[in-house]
């Protein structure tokens, strides 16, 4: 593939590839990755996988490892502002000449299986996947933080024995593709649990706990789950960008400990990550370190304030539960203001549950869309109550719901990452 130039032309390229195939199976990755020599098998790696948090879990952990003085390769789905955020090391983005290198290689690889067999091809996922792992190998990164596309025991990540699984939630999304029921998405994302190794659980509905555990108890993982085993306490707020809380298991006990949010969700989150590197590293970072590690800056477009007066909040919140998760968040924050929301979203998103859950705290919401295939339209809508307004295309609708806004008033901006990336990039256009 040397036709491709540059890193644009590589990434257009990633983009153009099959969504899906008519199979679950992973031997298409497996295939690939054979003929590279398995590289996922050289490396150590820790599995993440939750329907919210994921990226945050991996963020924390990524700092915690980076911390110990190891090498650490994150692989993060979706990304908000470049795609080469996508794979990183020691938390910067994988370059525009290796990105390009790398495509062009595992393009060639797949051409060369096509030779004995036409039928072969990888989706853009697996293609990605490939990618990271070989380049996690080349650079013979200490351990690969692994955040998994879809799901879990067919997601194409799922070819790894982590030294740690993690399952930071469960609730209902990509319900067409790993569901259609809360407990067939616990049997999916299940399947990252591995014989004899670690399993960190969050928040797990009781509902499916029991499907959690009967997989966990076949694979002869012990479980380390929040709320149980380890857990927060004193979560206090100390302002609009930083809330500190306490976190103890069985053996150890942190105090004021902080992240960069005012998200108790993300205390959550960094409790998680603590739970999982400790099992890994107990006694190898100091209190202090521990604390510098959680406090840096949190990721973009989880829980973000991107304008103090007036407060103006960018979250990625895609799906119920997570916007659920979002409101309970806003709640210290907002007092007596009004709330409004700005709201655009893919077509196959709960839309209808998630305004009804908006319209529940929301003073006013304005709906738009996004210019690609996926998003949402007008149409997409069923009858506007009164509190919703449709307005297209979404920069005038975000000029149009920052108009008026004052002290009073707080505006939430979610639905969707891409929505958030979008609005980060109009932000750093007119800075």
């Amino acid at each position: 593939m040397n036709d491709l130039k540059n890193a644009a032309q590589a990434i257009a390229y990633i983009h153009s590839l099959p969504h899906l195939h008519p199979d679950k199976s992973l031997k298409y990755v497996q295939h690939a990755l054979k003929k590279l020599g398995n590289p996922q098998q050289k490396l150590k790696t820790i599995h993440v996988t939750g329907t919210n948090g994921k990226g945050s879990v991996c963020y924390y952990l990524t700092n915690l490892l980076v911390a110990t003085g190891l090498k650490v390769g994150t692989f993060a789905s979706p990304y908000v502002t470049v795609f080469n955020e996508r794979i990183q090391i020691n938390g910067q983005p994988i370059s525009d000449a290796d990105l390009l290198d790398l495509t062009q290689q595992i393009a060639a690889l797949v051409q060369q299986i096509q030779v004995h067999d036409d039928t072969f091809c990888l989706t853009e996922f697996e293609f990605l996947t490939v990618m990271m792992f070989q380049f996690f190998a080349v650079e013979k990164v200490d351990f690969g933080v692994i955040e998994v596309g879809i799901g879990g025991e067919y997601d194409k990540t799922n070819v790894i024995t982590p030294e740690v699984a993690i399952i930071t939630n469960i609730g209902m999304d990509h319900a067409q593709l790993i569901g259609p029921t809360l407990k067939d998405i616990a049997h999916e994302k299940s399947g990252i649990i591995k014989s004899k190794r670690p399993l960190v659980l969050g928040e797990i509905p009781a509902s499916v706990q029991d499907v959690i555990e009967h997989k966990a108890q076949v694979m002869q993982a012990p479980i380390y789950q929040y709320g149980k085993d380890f857990q927060i306490e004193h979560v206090q707020l100390n302002s609009e960008e930083a809330l500190t809380f306490d976190w103890h298991d069985q053996q150890q006990h942190f105090q004021d400990l902080k992240v960069a949010s005012f998200a108790p969700t993300q205390a959550i989150d960094a409790a998680i990550a603590l739970k999982a590197y400790w099992l890994l590293f107990p006694q190898k970072l100091s209190t202090a370190e521990i604390k510098a590690s959680l406090a840096a800056a949190s990721l973009p477009a989880r829980t973000q304030i991107i304008s103090h007066d007036p407060l103006i909040i960018l979250d990625g919140a895609h799906n119920l539960p997570a916007i659920k998760a979002l409101l309970t968040n806003i709640v210290p924050l907002r007092q007596k203001r009004r709330l409004h929301i700005l709201y655009a979203a893919m077509v196959d998103k709960d839309r209808t549950a998630i305004l009804q859950e908006l319209a529940n705290y929301a003073d006013d919401i304005i709906i738009t869309t996004l210019d690609e295939k996926r998003a949402a339209k007008n149409s997409d809508y069923s009858a506007l109550t009164a509190k919703e307004r449709y307005i297209a295309p979404w920069p005038v609708a975000f000029a149009q719901a920052i108009t008026s806004l004052d002290n009073e008033n707080i505006l939430v901006i979610c639905g969707s990452l891409h929505f958030a990336s979008a609005i980060l990039e109009l932000l750093q256009q007119n800075d």
